[in-house]
């Protein structure tokens, strides 16, 4: 393998894309007083045991090594320096996981300031990254409390996105087992969805299609509920069928529930059911302007409701901390 290459400091633009799919960004460091002082919005709480871990290994390794990954509302602004970067010929240039993957470097001091002005304009969103965006926070408090001067571990290396050049796929629910017959599951179920039989390859907004007793139907709820939250279609299957009718009260905890996300079709997903599994759910992926909402409500979207395919690599860019 090569060596490491040591950069000036640079800013840098990553794409990655398939036949299919691109999505591309630039990948800066950030605040960490801006993320504490709410700047960078939320919409996620996060748990003491995957935080601690990542505590440590930041005070382990004093880098940040995975991109943590925000998001904008468009701007034709950022659209632009990107495509302009993107004229001249990248850094890092390889196949990996069925993706170009592609980094363009910016050194330029006058460029620089150039994207730093047109970020300074913009509100950024966490898509995924929660916990180790919280943990360097938690790691920067503890040294400016501890009297270390202003430095690199002030901030955070992420890749920032607009909205409309990600993508969420469907975080799909698989439930193990019935606590009453299918039929009168099913019965319960008509209560608060509208069911009808279905050829759909896949749902509809505010649709699941529901795959159990060997048959894939369509659910529609009868009443649509209010509010940035409860109007999520993950949110719509948790209060209205999850909870209620078999019980799965923290869908992250109980063991009779399982997920699976990415790029999965109708049949991909029915091999789950026909394998000995009750019921697969295969939701309607979340969009990026409903997490904004919420975030920009300031409350929390229900756990695993989003699902950003492709990843990012990590390593390509690292930023070591003083």
């Amino acid at each position: 393998g090569k060596d490491m290459i040591k950069d000036e400091p640079s800013i840098y633009v990553y794409e990655e894309s398939s036949p299919e799919f691109t999505q591309r960004g630039f990948v800066v460091c950030v605040s960490l007083q801006d993320y504490l002082d709410g700047k960078i919005k939320i919409h996620e709480k996060t748990r003491e045991a995957p935080l601690n871990d990542r505590i440590k290994h930041i005070e382990a390794t004093k880098t940040n090594t995975g991109l943590i990954w925000l998001i904008f509302r468009k701007s034709r602004k950022i659209t632009d320096m990107m495509s302009e970067i993107q004229k001249g010929k990248p850094v890092i240039d390889f196949l990996k996981y069925g993706f170009m993957h592609k980094v363009w470097k910016v050194s330029d001091k006058a460029a620089i300031g150039k994207i730093k002005r047109a970020f300074a304009a913009l509100e950024l969103y966490i898509a995924d990254g929660h916990h180790r965006i919280a943990a360097a926070g938690e790691y920067y408090k503890k040294l400016k409390a501890g009297g270390k001067p202003e430095g690199e571990h002030a901030y955070l290396e992420v890749f920032c996105a607009s909205e409309d050049e990600v993508r969420i796929m469907p975080y799909n629910r698989i439930v193990r087992k019935l606590p009453m017959p299918f039929e009168a599951f099913m019965e319960k179920v008509g209560e608060k969805f509208k069911v009808a039989p279905t050829r759909r390859q896949k749902p509809g907004r505010h649709e699941v299609l529901i795959y159990g007793g060997g048959k894939w139907r369509s659910l529609k709820p009868k009443k649509m509920p209010k509010g940035d939250v409860e109007s999520l279609d993950v949110s719509i299957i948790q209060n209205d069928l999850l909870a209620p009718i078999l019980g799965i009260a923290d869908s992250r905890k109980d063991p009779n529930i399982f997920f699976e996300g990415g790029v999965l079709s109708r049949d991909d997903l029915q091999k789950f059911g026909d394998a000995g599994n009750a019921l697969v759910l295969f939701m309607h992926p979340t969009s990026t302007k409903e997490l904004i909402r919420v975030a920009d409500a300031k409350k929390d979207m229900p756990p695993k409701s989003t699902w950003f395919d492709p990843k990012l690599l990590s390593c390509l860019v690292i930023h070591k901390l003083d």
